[in-house]
């Protein structure tokens, strides 16, 4: 959490000084009312993003099961996020799943199909939530965008970075779960009635 705060911060700062050492539209007030406007573009993305994870909890869990065929990764989607590193830093993204009462920072019962299962719905509202995150940063370019832009490309690469991190995890995920269902099915069909 303490590395997005430096760089939500860094950002702000950065974004602040470039729109007044170019002196863009956002500065005609002075250089308090340009601070005000970064802090308020950087609040409305926070808040863009709440709504947007907000209306996305509230979608039915079949849509996001872990038999889901839309969540699938594919090799070249798992090499890509190889070679940007995803291994590197995935331990530094700010973990949320205390918010839907399922942390997903590592699993915990990794011989539980049930549990299993509710990790990967858990992962899969978290990509259809970053992603959507990504995305709806840039409809703050409605106003000031020589500061929202800025804004929104910061807000775009925070909220793919778990995206990566969630996407990278789902093969392997997948595949744990789908071996604790085959054990599962054979302990079954091994035990008389």
């Amino acid at each position: 959490m303490i590395l997005y705060l430096f760089i939500i911060t860094l950002s702000a700062a950065g974004i602040t000084l470039a729109n007044w050492l170019t002196k863009t539209p956002a500065t005609a007030w002075g250089l308090l009312p340009t601070v005000l406007i970064v802090l308020g573009a950087v609040v409305a993305v926070i808040l863009l993003d709440g709504l947007g994870a907000f209306l996305i909890r509230h979608l039915p869990e079949r849509f996001f099961t872990a038999e889901r065929r839309c969540f699938a990764v594919t090799k070249g989607e798992c090499r890509l996020w190889r070679a940007l590193g995803v291994r590197l830093w995935c331990h530094k993204i700010p973990e949320l799943g205390g918010f839907s009462g399922f942390h997903k920072d590592h699993v915990r019962e990794p011989r539980n199909s049930a549990y299993l299962a509710r990790f990967l719905l858990e992962s899969n509202y978290g990509v259809a939530i970053h992603l959507t995150n990504a995305l709806t940063g840039f409809l703050l370019l409605l106003c000031f965008p020589t500061v929202t832009l800025p804004v929104a490309i910061v807000n775009l690469v925070l909220s793919l970075m778990p995206f990566g991190a969630l996407r990278a995890n789902t093969p392997g995920l997948q595949a744990l779960y789908k071996r604790v269902l085959a054990r599962e099915a054979r302990a079954k069909q091994k035990i008389p009635t």
